[in-house]
């Protein structure tokens, strides 16, 4: 039997969303068979995954990921296989259709947010809006901060084009 668990996140790696992936199938696993979950057999194309599960290889990022995989395994039979990806495995191929038709929407909202009439360089996921974003720098030399206009979140560091540059400045020059 096939149960599909899917999702996506903007602003986000192929690491995190690998492992969460695995956390929410176990979730969903726990939710499905109570307090008797049989063995569970995880296949997964992510070496860091399998490799850490089955070799013990150290977590230096997604920390908090890998509290919740701690969590939602802790006490369950299982048994970590790596698959080849992008090779002739049916269910891998499903899975990486599945995450593509994912990272399209996302790209697909960002598109949509920038287009939209509310300006949009940039897509707050708290707010869930587009928004041409708030840029500032603390000194010439330091990263430029982008923040949402209308919740005030942070969004990301933007590059430092002419563009981005100019839009710094002109701000800077408007909070004196």
């Amino acid at each position: 039997k096939v149960h599909k668990v899917f999702g996506n996140e903007p602003s986000t790696t192929n690491n995190r969303m690998e492992l969460l992936a695995i956390i929410k199938g176990f979730e969903w696993v726990q939710k499905k068979f109570k307090r008797s979950v049989p063995p569970v057999t995880v296949r997964s194309d992510s070496n860091l995954v399998i490799k850490t599960m089955n070799e013990g290889w150290k977590t230096k990022k997604n920390l908090d990921l890998w509290e919740d995989l701690g969590r939602v395994t802790e006490g369950l039979t299982i048994k970590w296989e790596w698959v080849k990806g992008h090779a002739l495995n049916r269910y891998n191929n499903e899975c990486d259709r599945i995450a593509q038709e994912q990272a399209d929407l996302v790209v697909g909202n960002l598109q949509l947010a920038a287009s939209s009439g509310e300006g949009g360089d940039f897509f707050c996921e708290k707010c869930k809006k587009g928004t041409r974003g708030d840029l500032s720098q603390k000194t010439p030399d330091s990263p430029i901060r982008v923040d949402c206009t209308h919740c005030g979140k942070y969004i990301k560091f933007a590059p430092k084009t002419k563009e981005n540059l100019k839009r710094t400045k002109s701000s800077q020059k408007s909070m004196f």
